[in-house]
This record gives structure tokens, C-alpha cells and sequence, in this order.
């Protein structure tokens, strides 16, 4: 059961730590997740998700539940992020119950070793001497060792003791053939002198920063180098420290597969938030739970076609996809064309009513949707090609929200002229996007199908498909020739 004091409103689908405090305000536990709301809920409902659950462990888990009096949550950008704020809290506050559900010695370390050419490795709390840094302790040893790992590949670093620099004679023994973690790229070339010391630590120091959750400043640094040495003309230079903000960006982006792992619902939770944001941000009237996009698609006019596509929930529901060969001749005409599917599907009372209707386009295709389905909602208002906009009634389904997205994704045009930007970072701009681009996709396959049939003569497709066999045959002919709406 959910304790009164935590409001599920407050807790987000979003990494970061959480913090659970007693009655008197103290932190007794601090732990990270890739989504808080799941995480923190799982601690009311049984043990915490992915936990491990010993006898010892469970006695503990349940004392830590009727302790709690408030939670505390702060939301990171990534996993590592995460994982360095965590071992920062518990280094800082040493809560009870984190060090009562594990051993102080059995937490974990990154050290970073106290050498010409430092190494990276990980250590416990009693290995911690003659280390240049040392970051932790972190309570999951996986986790650890995952991230140096992924960290390795963007800061190479060497495992020998004794690496030898440019420059430098090598010690007496030493093997000067190139480690095996040279050859698959996590090794800068220390063993075989192949990397100066200073570059070399230069490159430990950054890794450093990253640990101490200095990103930005990190960023900062690289791309003033990476500018400064494009003007230098020295792009190997260049392109070496683009690769480590590409890296950088990597490692602290939302990991979506551990995500999923934790959260078997989390494509459902995407979709909805996505939805939620695009509501907000158009100020509907109601969740738009069905989503029609249209698109045109013509070459100067011939084999015209146009498509609907559909969002369902926030998915892609292709069952309900319609395609339409376009029976408007003359001038070729983008807007009057799209005048013309959206008249044809209106006439489908069968077909569900949409919540929202997108168009690929601008204000005058925006325009032309909201026209026609005026035009079905007030016939009497028709006077040849003129029609008066009549006030919208919001109880009439045929009041159908229209905006037109054009090339700017992030941009939306409302039939009355109004243009609604969004960030492309904003959910609802990567719903749009992706509908857009499906209804473009289904729409231009429709009008290549049909201009294939117009250009190619029907003896010459008989014969192109008589050796082909006949079940085969029929499913090519089905989809050429498929009939529209």
C-alpha cells in the first residue's frame, strides 16, 4: 500500500536519484533508478525492483519501509550521471540502512592509480592507497564495471603497471609488443610508446572530470580545443577530439534498454507522455488518443495519390491506413487535392472520428482541411467554392482540431494562421516527426506503384511475371494493383 505522504504526482518517469528520509529529516537511504516513479512505488509494493532478496536483506528492506517519512527525488540526464550522484550522497550523508544492506568493505571503487601512466581500475575501500583519485563507493559492482567499460571506449587507458611513454627506455624485461587491449582499441598505445605522458594524462584528467560530474565544463574544454585546432588545420586533431564528445554525449544519454528492462511498460509510458505533452501543447480539448496524418504525393500532377495514416494511443496502427488515387484533373493542385481525400474519407462514417488531424503542409493546406469538414458539418454554408467559417462548436464531432506541419518539423500551423513552435526535443515534436514521415512514406509507395503500372505496358508485366509462381503472382498483383479508397 502506498503511504499517504508520497504523492505519485511528484515522482517522474525520469532517471535520477531518490533519497528516503526519516521523521526527524535525515536520509536513510539513497539509491538511483532509470525511472523514479517505478522505483520508489516498488519499495511500497514488496521489494525494490531488481533486488536480490536475502533473508538478512528482506528483515532490512522492511525495517527501511517503516522508517520512511518523506522521499526526495533528483532528476539526472543518464545512468552515469546517476550512478556518480549516488555514490556522491552516500560518500557525503553514509545513510544507515545503505550501509546496514551492505558490508562497508564490500563497496566498490574507481581508482585511479598514482603513476606516470595512471591506470583505471576498480578497488575496495582498503585499496584506496597511492591513488591519484579515487570516486565512490558505489553499492552495485556490476554497474561499476559496466560503466568503466563503456567509459574505456571513449578514454582509453593502459592496464600495464609499467607502460612505457615516447621517448623512454623501456625497463629491463619489458615486453615491447602492444597489449591486447591496444588491438581492440581501448588502449592508447602507452605499452609500445606510441602516446607522450602528457597526452596521456591529459586524457586520465578527463575521464577524471566526467567521474566528478563535471560534464559541462568537460564539453567546454573539448570544444575549444576542437575549434582551435581546426583553425590550426590539424583535422586528425580535430576529428579525434569530436569523436570524444560524441563519446561524452553517448555515455550520458538515457539508456532506452535499461529502461525497458526495468519498466516492461515504458514504450506505453513514452507514448503516453508524448501525447499528454502534445495535448498541452495545442491546448485540446481532450487526450488525442486517434491521430490521422495526410499526405499528397504527385509529379506534376500524374498518378496523384494520398494517404492517411494512423496513431492509435500513440502507435502506429497500420490496420487503419487508407491510401486514395486522387480523380481531380487539370492543373495540379496540392491543396484542392487535399480537399479532395479528406471529402472522400468524411463520406466513411464507418471509420472512427479522429482527435486530431495533422497535414503535411502549411496554413493553406491547414486551411483546406477545416474548410471541408466545415463544409460537412454546414452544408447550407456552400455557395459554389465560397464558404464562410462558422463558429466551432465543441460538442460537434466533426470539430476536429487541424494543424499543418511543413519542413520545419517543430513548427505547426493552425488553419487560422497562428504557428505553434516547439522544441525538437519536446515529445511531442518526435510524435509528429515520426507521423509525418510514415505518411509521406505510405503515401509516395502508393504513387510509385501507380506510376510503375502507367509507364510499364500490361503485355509487358504479363510477361514479366509468367515465371513467377502463380501465389507469388497473385500477392505481386495484389499489392501493384491494390484498390484504393
Amino acid at each position: 500500500m502506498i503511504p499517504v505522504f508520497i504523492n505519485k504526482s511528484q515522482i517522474p518517469h525520469k532517471p535520477g536519484v531518490y533519497q528516503f528520509k526519516n521523521k526527524s529529516g535525515r536520509i536513510i537511504y539513497v539509491g538511483k533508478a532509470i525511472d523514479l516513479y517505478h522505483r520508489v512505488l516498488s519499495y511500497f509494493h514488496g521489494y525494490p525492483l531488481g533486488v536480490n532478496v536475502t533473508h538478512t536483506r528482506g528483515v532490512i528492506a522492511s525495517h527501511l519501509r517503516n522508517e520512511i517519512a518523506s522521499v526526495e527525488t533528483i532528476i539526472v540526464e543518464s545512468e552515469l550521471e546517476a550512478l556518480i550522484l549516488e555514490a556522491n550522497l552516500i560518500k557525503k550523508y553514509l545513510p544507515e540502512f545503505n550501509v546496514s544492506l551492505k558490508d562497508d568493505k564490500d563497496y566498490l571503487y574507481i581508482k585511479i592509480t598514482e603513476e606516470d601512466y595512471p591506470r583505471v581500475i576498480t578497488a575496495r575501500k582498503n585499496e584506496l592507497k597511492e591513488s591519484l583519485k579515487n570516486f565512490g563507493p558505489f553499492p552495485s559492482s556490476r554497474t561499476v564495471r559496466d560503466t568503466l567499460k563503456a567509459l574505456r571506449k571513449v578514454f582509453s587507458w593502459c592496464s600495464n603497471a609499467h607502460p612505457r611513454g615516447v621517448n623512454t627506455n623501456p625497463p629491463r624485461g619489458w615486453n615491447r609488443r602492444a597489449c591486447f587491449y591496444y588491438h581492440l582499441g581501448l588502449c592508447p598505445g602507452a605499452c609500445i610508446g606510441k602516446i607522450t605522458k602528457a597526452d596521456y594524462r591529459k586524457n586520465i584528467f578527463r575521464l577524471a572530470k566526467l567521474l566528478e560530474g563535471k560534464k559541462e565544463k568537460l564539453v567546454s574544454e573539448l570544444l575549444s580545443e576542437m575549434e582551435s585546432v581546426s583553425r590550426q588545420q590539424r583535422f586528425e586533431d580535430a576529428a579525434k577530439v569530436k569523436k570524444t564528445l560524441t563519446g561524452i554525449n553517448y555515455l550520458t544519454q538515457t539508456n532506452r534498454t535499461s529502461l525497458y528492462l526495468e519498466n516492461p511498460n515504458f514504450l506505453q509510458d513514452e507514448r503516453q507522455k508524448a501525447l499528454e505533452s502534445l495535448q498541452e501543447a495545442l491546448q485540446l480539448p481532450k487526450l488525442p488518443e486517434r491521430i490521422e496524418c495526410y499526405d499528397i504525393s504527385n509529379i506534376q500532377g500524374h498518378e496523384a495519390t494520398g494517404s492517411m495514416v494512423v496513431l492509435t494511443e500513440g502507435d502506429t496502427d497500420k490496420s487503419q491506413y487508407r491510401k486514395f488515387k486522387i480523380k481531380t484533373t487539370g492543373k495540379p493542385n496540392d491543396v484542392g487535392m487535399l480537399r479532395e481525400v479528406i471529402s472522400r474519407r468524411l463520406k466513411h462514417k464507418e471509420w472512427p472520428f479522429p482527435d486530431l488531424i495533422i497535414v503535411d503542409g502549411g496554413i493553406a493546406q491547414a486551411r483546406a482541411v477545416s474548410t471541408e469538414l466545415t463544409a460537412h458539418r454546414h452544408p447550407e454554408l456552400v455557395s459554389g467554392s465560397n464558404l464562410e467559417m462558422p463558429k466551432l462548436v465543441r460538442h460537434d464531432k466533426m470539430d476536429i482540431p487541424v494543424y499543418g506541419i511543413a519542413k520545419r518539423m517543430e513548427w505547426l500551423y493552425s488553419p487560422d494562421g497562428s504557428i505553434i513552435k516547439l522544441p525538437k526535443s519536446h515529445p511531442a515534436s518526435k510524435l509528429l516527426q515520426k507521423l509525418r514521415d510514415e505518411a509521406h512514406r505510405f503515401a509516395i509507395t502508393y504513387h510509385r506503384k501507380l506510376h510503375l503500372r502507367s509507364v510499364i505496358p500490361s503485355e509487358t508485366r504479363n510477361l514479366m511475371t509468367k515465371s513467377i509462381d502463380f501465389s507469388l503472382r497473385s500477392k505481386l498483383h495484389g499489392k501493384i494493383l491494390d484498390k484504393p479508397e
